[in-house]
């Protein structure tokens, strides 16, 4: 008789149990998808509970406290080649083997009709080979415990590498530190099924009438080191390149559907880890790093994300420092790049369909469902599966798609024709990409103009949001959500409902919300109604962090609103100057003489300011235009070309705050036009910069002095702003959410209060508009500009 153990959703198959049974009385079997899970023979079984004592302790092991991340590069190609990455793992494994050491790893051998991944043991260098290269299937771990144990009584010195679950299994086996052991775990991903892997392999050699002889998840050294493809070598040694985007396994990997249960709720994520050493790929060092690229490594060889996580692992690694070459880099920017290192994997939306498939119709019927899903098939293949379900897919799949999990959820202003706001919006995504946290920007309105074509091409959006439903289905996304600058709760300009939202009122209580360079324009707070006074009071008071654009903002939300806030000034001063000359590299205009003119409240005085500077200097004017002076009509110059205009121009005159600022970032002559709506932007910018810049409202005003201003006082109180700010964000960032009595108590009252509020706040469009609003808007918005172009050219004609 055979008892089934943990087959619930946590067991991760680690083989701890398999190893400590005195009596051999457990074994694995494969569920209906080939996932392993223990099972015991009664026959054999003595109920020690060793089994369920070792599988509670590995849920409890002390993780090590990440000390140090380091951009690993092996120097020997010969054998880093036959890696997926850095080649740290074989140097690290040569040490040991040379100290008369044994190395524990995952090898991938071709066996009677297709392929066995299991865990093994090596005593020669010259068996390290069958130890490199990447995996994409669950490992058996076998008896390599036991095996271990018995080198280490033996005093042999073990490297035991391998998924972050099967490294606490073994510690958790053990039962103590052996000084004599060193472990490495890897940045999982997750692990698909022996079945489905064996089953592919099959479907592969059925496509190909041919046998498979070799199967390279990820080779380096023909296909290259950032690329996600596979390399078939088949019996009459002919290879065949496998895309990941056309490869029904691949692509299931990636992206959630093939992976453990388990996997979808990993607890050995993170930075904190069992294992001495961690190594993953260092993606993102062409981007964080560009300049290692071309004075330190070779990035076609790979490159590997090391972090050290214990003295030992330090002492370790410090023992082949020789063979390769390392920098030390900061963790927080790879984070993004090596989801693993914050979150578990995703579990793909349709991910039960697709395992349905699986175990009722088999592989082969799984993998034509992929190409039917991904729309890659044949055109015949299509045609023949047309069917109302496979309509009704169509458009769940691509119509209401749904999006992946990210760290953070963005409001900003990134859809207004204002070049200003599409660049708050971009510096702050920029900056939280920076600080490693993957994040959206809630696509809650309409773009237009430039600000369309640059969110199209540089901002990571989510799906369009339209209904009360899609607002709810984001507390689904995130859990954290930072609303970003740029007049955004203004409620002497903006609607009540539109604030409300803004302010994140359709969130759950155990979200985390922060507040990003909030900005009210000149707005004092003043609500008549008291009801709805007390509601926006509420929704400032359930921000776990407050931070203002300028000073008058955080006087209001503290003295109005009683909350505390921070003033860390506008987002396009956290990104340094780098960030921006790469979005103008590809413009070649020559802008030195001329004069930009951004001017966003035109009126006479200030065309007369415009006209004098272009007398006295003899420029040019180009002409940029914002807000409601924008001709939706017309073909607008984009927003890389507005920022490279100013850092280029002789001077500017503008009245836009965002303006100026990039004037002072990039040590420009400007000219600060009086602008009626809110001066007090200016004077709080000016007064944080420790600056005396006269904001002039007629020629009368003008000086010889007024260009004049201390560039290095700028730039040094720049550096402080920036710092300050990343500073305080990277910091809420990091804070877990914890309720406190008095927050309970405000969500509580909240939650009562927002009955009322929240469908009275939202958009009330049917299930149907969200259709209409997808495929029929892009037709109807241009057919009312045309309507409104020509009203405006036949109203003209009529005045003239």
């Amino acid at each position: 008789m055979e008892n089934k153990i943990n087959i619930d959703c946590s067991c991760t198959a680690c083989g701890a149990c398999l190893n400590i049974c005195p009596n051999d009385a457990i074994s694995m079997w494969e569920n209906e998808y080939g996932f392993i899970f223990p099972q015991i023979d009664n026959q054999k079984c003595s109920n020690c509970g060793l089994c369920k004592k070792v599988c509670d302790k590995r849920k409890f092991l002390d993780k090590n406290m990440y000390k140090n991340s380091l951009a690993v590069q092996a120097k020997n190609w010969e054998i880093s080649k036959k890696s997926s990455s850095g080649g740290v793992f074989p140097e690290l494994a040569k040490h040991i083997l040379s100290k008369n050491g044994v190395v524990f790893g995952c090898v991938m051998e071709r066996v009677k009709e297709s392929f066995d991944v299991k865990h093994i043991y090596i005593e020669k260098e010259d068996d390290l080979y069958k130890l490199q290269g990447s995996k994409y299937v669950q490992s058996s771990i076998g008896n390599t415990f036991k095996q271990a144990q018995v080198l280490l009584n033996q005093g042999r010195l073990v490297l035991f590498s391998g998924t972050p679950c099967q490294i606490a299994g073994l510690k958790a086996y053990l039962k103590q530190d052996y000084v004599n052991l060193v472990t490495i775990d890897l940045s999982c991903t997750g692990v698909p099924s022996k079945k489905m892997f064996k089953d592919y392999i099959s479907l592969l050699e059925k496509k190909y009438n041919k046998k498979i002889d070799k199967f390279d998840f990820r080779n380096k050294e023909k296909l290259g080191w950032s690329c996600g493809n596979a390399l078939v070598t088949f019996n009459d040694n002919s290879e065949k390149i496998l895309y990941n985007n056309l490869s029904s396994y691949l692509s299931f990997f990636i992206c959630g559907v093939s992976e453990r249960e388990s996997c979808y709720n990993c607890e050995f994520v993170g930075l904190n880890r069992f294992s001495d050493i961690t190594i993953c790929d260092c993606w993102g060092i062409d981007y964080f790093y560009p300049k290692l690229l071309k004075t330190l490594f070779k990035k076609k060889q790979g490159i590997s994300l090391v972090l050290i996580n214990t003295e030992k692992g330090n002492k370790i690694f410090e023992q082949v420092k020789n063979n390769v070459i390392s920098e030390k880099v900061d963790i927080n920017y790879f984070k993004k790049c090596n989801h693993p290192l914050k979150h578990p994997t995703s579990k793909h939306i349709y991910r039960n369909e697709y395992m349905k498939v699986y175990k009722e119709k088999g592989y082969e019927e799984l993998d034509n469902l992929f190409f039917t899903k991904m729309n890659i098939k044949k055109l015949y293949y299509m045609l023949k599966n047309i069917t109302p379900n496979f309509i009704k897919n169509i458009i769940r799949n691509y119509v209401l798609k749904t999006d992946e999990h990210v760290d953070c959820l963005l409001m900003t202003a990134f859809g207004a024709p204002n070049y200003g706001s599409v660049l708050a919006a971009y510096a702050l995504q920029k900056t939280i990409d920076k600080l490693g946290y993957s994040n959206k920007i809630l696509y809650s309105i309409v773009a237009y103009s430039y600000a369309k074509k640059f969110a199209k091409k540089h901002l990571n959006l989510t799906k369009k949001i339209v209904t009360l439903k899609d607002y709810l289905k984001l507390n689904e996304q995130a859990e954290t959500f930072i609303l970003g600058s740029d007049n955004l709760i203004n409620l002497a300009s903006s609607p009540f409902d539109f604030v409300a939202r803004n302010l994140f009122n359709y969130t759950n209580g155990n979200k985390k919300l922060l507040m990003i360079s909030g900005s009210m324009g000149s707005w004092d707070g003043s609500i008549k109604n008291e009801q709805d006074y007390n509601y926006i009071k509420t929704l400032f008071k359930r921000f776990d962090y407050i931070s203002t654009r300028e000073d008058h903002t955080k006087k209001v939300i503290e003295n109005v609103f009683h909350c505390n806030a921070d003033w860390i000034n506008d987002p396009v001063m956290y990104l340094e100057k780098e960030d921006y000359l790469k979005l103008i590299k590809k413009d070649k205009t020559d802008y030195l003489n001329y004069i930009v003119q951004y001017i966003l409240y035109p009126n006479n005085n200030k065309m007369k300011i415009l006209e004098f500077f272009k007398q006295k200097f003899g420029c040019r004017i180009i002409k940029f235009e914002a807000n409601e002076n924008v001709n939706l009509m017309l073909n607008q110059p984009t927003v890389e070309k507005w920022l490279s205009a100013i850092i280029h121009s002789k001077i500017i005159v503008t009245d836009s705050f965002h303006c100026v600022c990039f004037a002072l970032i990039f040590n420009k002559p400007f000219v600060c036009l009086n602008n009626d709506s809110n001066p007090v932007r200016f004077k709080s910018l000016f007064k944080i910069l420790g600056v005396d810049i006269p904001i002039i409202n007629s020629v009368e005003d003008i000086n010889d002095s007024i260009l004049e201003y201390d560039y290095s006082k700028v730039n040094f109180n720049l550096k402080k702003i920036r710092e300050n700010a990343l500073y305080k964000i990277k910091e809420n960032l990091e804070k877990n959410k914890q309720l406190t009595k008095e927050q309970k108590d405000i969500e509580t009252f909240f939650q009562n209060m927002n009955e009322k509020y929240l469908k009275k706040t939202m958009l009330k469009y049917k299930k149907n508009k969200l259709l209409f609003l997808t495929i029929i808007e892009p037709i109807i918005i241009p057919l009312i500009k045309i309507v409104k172009y020509f009203k405006n050219a036949k109203n003209t004609q009529n005045t003239k």
